[in-house]
């Protein structure tokens, strides 16, 4: 299969460089291929480190299971779970059990404000308990939408407790 190459990349005028593209086999492409794409992520991770620090931890087979039952819980990734639970920890409130479900119920309130403002446009449904229901559905946005998203603050539990 020919395909043509891209003579405007990196990687070509890496392969041309090298000499390789005139007088190569197909599997010494292949090498220098691999030695370009080895030092282009070697750079990245470089830069990527003087940006951003890592951190490494370490769990004992208990403390990893509760992790990950809860990252599951939570549908993240261990790493994303610890990460936002650390921040929760920090600001003092909870992480949101499943983020996916809260933008379910968010775009299901805004199908059916969509809907009923539809019925009223077209007079299928009365002026008032069109608009009634419309004004309703807003304030459901207005109430459930911020505690879906960020869930009472540790402080205000102990006010209640």
């Amino acid at each position: 299969m020919n395909r043509k190459l891209k003579t405007k990349t990196n990687i070509y005028a890496f392969l041309k460089s090298s000499g390789v593209l005139e007088n190569g086999s197909h599997e010494d492409i292949q090498k220098v291929r691999k030695e370009y794409w080895s030092e282009y992520k070697r750079k990245w991770r470089k830069q990527k480190r003087k940006i951003e620090k890592e951190l490494t931890i370490h769990f004992n087979p208990e403390e990893l299971a509760v992790i990950s039952l809860e990252a599951k819980r939570h549908k993240l990734s261990r790493i994303k779970f610890i990460k936002h639970s650390c921040f929760a920890y920090i600001n003092k409130s909870f992480i949101v059990p499943d983020s996916f479900e809260v933008k379910r119920i968010s775009q299901l309130l805004s199908m059916l404000y969509s809907s009923i403002r539809e019925l009223l446009e077209e007079d299928k449904l009365s002026f008032k308990s069109g608009r009634d229901s419309l004004e309703m559905i807003q304030k459901l946005e207005r109430e459930i939408l911020p505690l879906l998203n960020s869930p009472k603050l540790l402080r205000n539990i102990q006010n209640c407790i």
